[in-house]
């Protein structure tokens, strides 16, 4: 698996579109691959190799690690394969598209919440009998972990081609929220190298 972990400073973008038809664009971003700081990095030019049917996994990160802004991917464009635009039926082709239909999920993620649930439903039972003022009475409740709980990170993921080869330019289209009500679209173009390995 191809992975790469694109660092976004929340601190230097626009205001962004406010739904994914009304995204800002954006500079390309600096990024991680495979969890290591990539030499070409910074070149907005630069086609990451992916070998033929390897997967590839995007990841949208807070390059200020601290911040509270929450990040997503939540959209992948295909610009063009090879320097010719591509359609919708190139796309729907499964010999000719050079990726196959993106998976949207969820990791667990490395920074903790406050406080999670633990264990199945919960059912009634009753209250002990040394709780003097209120013993015996129904009650329904959850049991609790003390220490933190894991956050999720988003991710995307799709499949390099077996059957074609060549450079794709693509765009990520990534969401911002600041408050975890309001959201913010953006997107940038990098480049993929399908059918290579360096």
């Amino acid at each position: 698996m191809v992975k790469i972990s694109f660092l976004i400073d929340s601190t230097k973008l626009p205001k962004g579109g406010s739904s994914v038809s009304t995204a800002v664009a954006v500079t390309h971003p600096p990024f991680l691959l495979n969890d290591k700081t990539h030499p070409n990095q910074s070149d907005p030019d630069y086609a990451v190799p992916v070998p033929s049917g390897e997967s590839v996994r995007i990841y949208i990160q807070e390059a200020n690690y601290g911040s509270t802004v929450g990040l997503a991917p939540n959209g992948i464009i295909v610009h063009a394969f090879n320097n010719a635009p591509v359609s919708d039926a190139l796309m729907n082709d499964a010999t000719k598209r050079p990726i196959d239909i993106p998976n949207f999920d969820l990791d667990l993620g490395p920074i903790p919440d406050f406080i999670g649930y633990v264990g199945d439903s919960p059912k009634w039972t009753q209250t002990p009998p040394s709780w003097s003022n209120w013993p015996n009475e129904p009650l329904i409740d959850q049991e609790l972990r003390a220490s933190w709980t894991p956050t999720f990170v988003p991710y995307v993921t799709f499949n390099a081609s077996k059957l074609v080869s060549g450079l794709l330019e693509y765009g990520v289209v990534f969401a911002l929220t600041k408050d975890g009500a309001n959201v913010q679209y953006f997107y940038f173009d990098p480049f993929l190298k399908i059918g290579s390995s360096s």
